[in-house]
């Protein structure tokens, strides 16, 4: 990614303090809305395929209380940013419904209140997964093909 170094120092520089998480490179469900924090951050309301991310002291703490993990670490860590959402707020903002990728902030009380892990993401991701080749079409487990996903927005 262009100009990594300066773009990693803008999200740094916005993360709050006591962030738990922040995602570098994702892909999240088209129906997850990603609430504008800042400039460049935004609170996801749920991810997938952690490509990169920051990690606070405290944020290990709280997923080191939730364990056992639950298959997949990303989608486990995933699943932690979708419970920040099982209420009215998300209720209000569409989550889990088709809507627009960016969404209005709540007020900073509102989200003090809702956000046990305190996740945040870049909203241009700084870093990429490459997925499959140029055919809509990916091999499944049993050798058959199937059309690739097309209610996931990828980084890369």
């Amino acid at each position: 990614v262009d100009r990594f170094a300066e773009r990693l120092a803008n999200l740094l520089e916005e993360l709050p303090r006591d962030f738990h998480f922040c995602s570098l490179g994702y892909s999240r469900p088209k129906a997850a809305p990603m609430v504008e924090y800042s400039s460049h951050l935004g609170i996801p309301s749920c991810l997938w395929y952690l490509t990169g991310y920051v990690l606070s002291l405290e944020g290990a703490r709280h997923l080191i209380e939730s364990l056992p993990v639950i298959g997949p670490v990303d989608s486990w860590i995933g699943l932690k940013m979708c419970s920040n959402w099982d209420n009215k707020i998300g209720e209000l903002l569409g989550v889990g419904k088709f809507t627009k990728a960016k969404t209005k902030l709540p007020s900073r009380k509102d989200l003090a209140q809702i956000m046990k892990f305190r996740a945040f993401a870049a909203l241009v991701p700084l870093c990429a997964q490459k997925v499959g080749s140029s055919s809509t079409f990916t091999l499944t487990r049993d050798g058959g093909w199937r059309n690739k996903d097309t209610d996931i927005t990828y980084s890369g």
